[in-house]
């Protein structure tokens, strides 16, 4: 039996087939790609598809768009995985739950999966979200614009300042301080995030007295996690593997 996961976000998806023989991430592809029949066909290979579940941060309309593609390639209606009061052991530790980005939730549940210790969560893509985990609980969590994000706002509010994007976001700035526009943008916008990023970890660590095990996921994952002070690991795959916890527990 194929099982087809989908982790849908502003503009990519990131796809996961379970199957009897295994777990096989398959490569990333932009939403629009996907929703067509060779876009699909290319990724799929003609593989029967029994299961489709879909978390998502998309716009409603492009969820819908989403669901009816699937309805009609696979002649199944998909199953729309969201956040919820309590799963796999964890509590969300928002006052509605509702309002907790599925996103969020299932990189959590992902994370406890691989992990009992207390945990930060860090997602750092389009906005970047940061949530702790102790003792089986959510205890809250921060979210702030993503790298991408805040250069592409330097463009939006500044006249004199054009949109700066690094060719490869694994790449580390050469040296400390920039001697030029573009990479004074991408250095001093990385140092910030980094700054936010290790203040909080400490604090959190110190308040609590604990030592939090740091948990990546998303594009910039790699590159943050090279300059956080504490160890830190980075899966690239962390909401999928939510998914699949949460669908694996449903069926227990």
């Amino acid at each position: 039996m194929n099982k087809l996961f989908l982790d849908v976000g502003n503009s990519r998806v990131k796809i996961a087939l379970v199957s009897k023989g295994g777990y096989e991430v398959l490569p990333a592809v932009e939403l629009s790609e996907f929703l067509t029949d060779e876009g699909f066909d290319r990724i799929l290979k003609g593989k029967k598809i029994e299961a489709v579940y879909i978390a998502s941060v998309t716009s409603h309309e492009n969820l819908e768009r989403l669901k009816l593609f699937v309805q009609d390639k696979c002649r199944l209606f998909p199953i729309i995985l969201t956040a919820q009061t309590s799963a796999c052991g964890l509590v969300s530790g928002y006052q509605d739950f509702h309002q907790l980005g599925d996103d969020r939730w299932m990189a959590m549940q992902g994370a406890i999966g691989f992990y009992k210790e207390p945990l930060i969560v860090i997602s750092a893509g389009t906005a970047m979200t940061l949530d702790a985990i102790m003792d089986g609980k959510h205890l809250g969590g921060f979210i702030v614009p993503g790298l991408n994000s805040l250069r592409a706002s330097l463009a939006t509010d500044t006249a004199a300042l054009s949109v700066v994007e690094e060719v490869d976001s694994e790449s580390a700035i050469p040296g400390l301080l920039a001697k030029n526009t573009e990479t004074a943008i991408l250095g001093g916008t990385l140092y910030m995030t980094v700054a936010y990023l290790n203040t909080i970890i400490a604090d959190l660590n110190a308040q609590l007295k604990t030592t939090f095990k740091v948990i990546l996921t998303g594009g910039n994952a790699k590159q943050l996690s090279a300059l956080i002070d504490d160890p830190s690991e980075v899966i690239p795959d962390l909401i999928l593997q939510g998914m699949i916890n949460i669908e694996e527990s449903v069926k227990k």
